[in-house]
């Protein structure tokens, strides 16, 4: 999968280009993780954008409601919240790093 692909995926990218709101931190580490897997040379990459995931402004978080029936009951997990633009310009850079070192691989040595 190519990283511009799983960003649309998750819905960090989209069509009209508004990349307003916030994205549960989790589907962008667990994007990071399947690109990772499908991509082990460049997986120095992922994982250095993964910790500037976790390095990222807090958008917020949401956790079970402390009071009426909750909205997933038995599940007392807190979401925390990323700011979408930011995760955007991380995948944006990624894909860039990424063809980058395949552009590099690609030049015949002199």
């Amino acid at each position: 999968m190519k990283v511009m692909d799983a960003a649309r995926a998750i819905g960090i990218i989209v069509t009209d280009g508004d990349v307003s709101g916030t994205i549960d931190e989790r589907k962008v580490l667990a994007a990071l993780t399947d690109l990772a897997n499908d991509d082990p040379a460049n997986v120095d990459l992922f994982h250095d954008v993964a910790a500037r995931v976790m390095l990222a402004r807090s958008a917020g978080a949401e956790g079970p409601l402390t009071s009426g029936t909750r909205v997933h009951p038995g599940d007392d997990t807190t979401t925390q919240l990323r700011y979408r633009s930011e995760m955007a310009d991380l995948f944006l850079n990624l894909a860039i790093d990424v063809g980058l070192r395949q552009d590099v691989e690609l030049v015949p040595a002199a």
